[in-house]
């Protein structure tokens, strides 16, 4: 996805306020994470780890994960 691509997929999402990514990750404030990575992923292009958290995101939402949490010890 190019950035204009991911700018405009957050236009129009429907954000949780907690999102699980995957196993051993679960983003809290999605919905302050989500325009603070994009400021980031315009003011740095060289800088991919914004972008990064972003297609995460996206991937949780339209691939939600539903497998076991990590057991507890």
């Amino acid at each position: 996805m190019t950035d204009e691509e991911i700018i405009d997929y957050f236009k129009t999402a429907l954000l949780p306020d907690t999102l699980r990514l995957d196993r051993a990750c679960t983003q809290h404030e999605v919905k302050e994470y989500v325009p603070r990575n994009i400021e980031l992923m315009l003011s740095n292009p060289k800088e991919t780890g914004a972008r990064l958290r972003l297609l995460n995101i996206i991937n949780a939402l339209e691939h939600p994960y539903d497998g076991p949490g990590i057991p507890s010890c």
